[in-house]
C-alpha cells in the first residue's frame, strides 16, 4: 500500500534532480552546452546564407538564359515556317500570356495563325460521355475514313483535323463543305451541355496544328490524385493521337509530374511533343518542332521534362507549305516549238505541210522521174539525127 512516505520520497527526488540539474547547468556544463548551441546555430546559418547565394546565383544565370533566348529567337526562327498557315488549338485553362507567347514564336518563323479555337471541358469531362458520343455521331459521316468500329473520341479527333485543315478543292484558302460542316457541328452547344470547341474570330484552313495544354496540380503529401484524373488524360490522349494522324500537329504543354496530360500524349509515341510551354525555350522549339512534322519526321518528345528525348529537332529548309502552290498549267512544258502544228520541225520555207522538209525528193516518185528523164534525153537524140 502506497503511503504518504512514499509519494514525500518521489517529490524531493524529483526536486532534488532538478536542483542538480540547474547546478550542473549554470556551473561546470554552462560553457560547453553554451558553445555547442552556439555553434550549432552559427553553422546553420551560414549554410543557409550559402543556399540563399546559391539560390541568387541561379536565378540571376536562369535570367540570363532567358534573355539570352529571347534576343536569338528572331534569328533561330526566321524563315522557319515560310507562309504556313497554322491553328492554335487550347485547353480550357491556358492563359493568354501562353497562347500570346507561342503566336509570336510562330509569326516570328514566317507563320500565318489561321484559326483560333478552345477546346471546352466538357470534350474530355467523363461525366460529358453522352455529349461526346452524340456529337461524333453527328460528324461521323463527313469525317473520312471515319467507320462504325471507331470510338467517339477517334472520331472527334479526326473531325477537329478536318474543321481545321480541310480546305476547298478549288481554293485552298477556303474550307471545304464538310469542314464547315463538322465545325458548326462541333461548336453548337447541346440542350444541357456547352459546345466542345469555341472559335476566337473566323477560321480558315491551316497546314499545321499546335495544341497547348495545361499543368497539373501535384497533391499533396499523402493524399492520392483526383480519381477523375485518369479517364480524361486517356481521352485527351486518344484523341490528340487522331487529330495527328489526320493533320501534322504538334502537342506542347508540361511534364513535370506524372499526371500532366503531356506524359500520357507522349504513351501514344504518334505525337510530336514539346514540354516547358511556359518557359522562353519551350515557345521557341514549338515552332522548330512544327517544321520538324512538315518535313514528315518522326514524331519525337521534345524539351526536358519527363520523357523528353532530345532538347529541340533538328532545323528545316522548308520553301512554303505544298497546299498553296500553284497548279502546273497544262498548256505549258509540253516541249512543241512555236509554230509546229504537227510535232514535226518546221524548216525555213513553206511547203512542207506533210512533215517533209523542203526540196526532198519523195522516195516511191525516184525510179518514175529518173524513167522520164531517160525518155527525154532520147527523144532530143532522135531529132539531130533527122536533121
Amino acid at each position: 500500500m502506497i503511503d504518504f512516505r512514499y509519494h514525500l520520497v518521489s517529490l524531493i527526488s524529483v526536486f532534488l534532480a532538478l536542483a542538480v540539474g540547474i547546478v550542473l547547468g549554470a556551473g561546470p556544463l554552462r560553457g560547453t552546452i553554451s558553445d555547442q548551441l552556439t555553434g550549432q546555430v552559427e553553422g546553420l546559418r551560414e549554410e543557409m546564407g550559402a543556399l540563399r547565394a546559391e539560390i541568387d546565383e541561379n536565378r540571376a544565370s536562369m535570367a540570363d538564359t532567358t534573355a539570352f533566348i529571347e534576343s536569338a529567337a528572331p534569328a533561330l526562327l526566321d524563315g522557319v515556317l515560310p507562309g504556313y498557315r497554322v491553328a492554335v488549338a487550347t485547353f480550357p485553362g491556358v492563359t493568354d500570356d501562353v497562347t500570346s507567347a507561342v503566336s509570336q514564336r510562330l509569326e516570328e518563323s514566317g507563320a500565318e495563325i489561321t484559326a483560333r479555337v478552345e477546346l471546352t471541358a466538357d470534350w474530355a469531362d467523363p461525366e460529358a460521355e453522352d455529349v461526346r458520343d452524340e456529337v461524333a455521331a453527328a460528324v461521323r459521316a463527313d469525317v473520312p475514313g471515319a467507320t462504325a468500329a471507331d470510338t467517339s473520341d477517334v472520331v472527334l479527333g479526326s473531325a477537329l483535323a478536318l474543321a481545321l485543315t480541310g480546305a476547298s478543292a478549288g481554293d485552298p484558302r477556303q474550307p471545304s463543305a464538310d469542314a464547315q460542316a463538322v465545325l458548326t457541328a462541333l461548336t453548337e452547344p447541346s440542350s444541357d451541355a456547352d459546345a466542345l470547341v469555341r472559335v476566337e474570330g473566323q477560321a480558315a484552313p491551316a497546314d499545321l496544328v499546335i495544341v497547348l495544354t495545361t499543368p497539373q496540380v501535384a497533391p499533396e503529401s499523402g493524399a492520392t490524385a483526383d480519381p477523375a484524373l485518369e479517364p480524361t488524360n486517356v481521352t485527351w490522349a486518344l484523341t490528340l493521337a487522331a487529330l495527328a494522324e489526320q493533320s501534322p500537329t504538334v502537342v506542347a504543354g508540361y511534364a513535370a509530374i506524372d499526371t500532366d496530360t503531356l506524359i500520357r500524349v507522349r504513351g501514344e509515341r504518334s505525337v510530336a511533343t514539346v514540354d516547358g510551354l511556359d518557359t522562353v525555350a519551350g515557345q521557341v522549339t514549338v515552332p522548330l518542332v512544327l517544321a520538324a512534322v512538315a518535313a514528315d519526321e518522326e514524331p519525337a518528345p521534345y524539351g526536358f521534362g519527363i520523357g523528353a528525348q532530345d532538347p529541340l529537332p533538328a532545323r528545316q529548309e522548308l520553301s512554303g507549305p505544298p497546299a498553296l502552290e500553284p497548279a502546273p498549267d497544262p498548256t505549258s512544258g509540253s516541249g512543241d516549238d512555236e509554230g509546229a502544228t504537227d510535232g514535226t520541225d518546221d524548216t525555213e520555207g513553206s511547203g512542207a505541210e506533210d512533215g517533209t522538209p523542203t526540196g526532198a525528193t519523195d522516195a516511191s516518185t525516184a525510179p518514175e522521174d529518173a524513167s522520164s528523164l531517160l525518155d527525154g534525153l532520147a527523144g532530143v537524140g532522135a531529132g539531130g539525127d533527122g536533121r
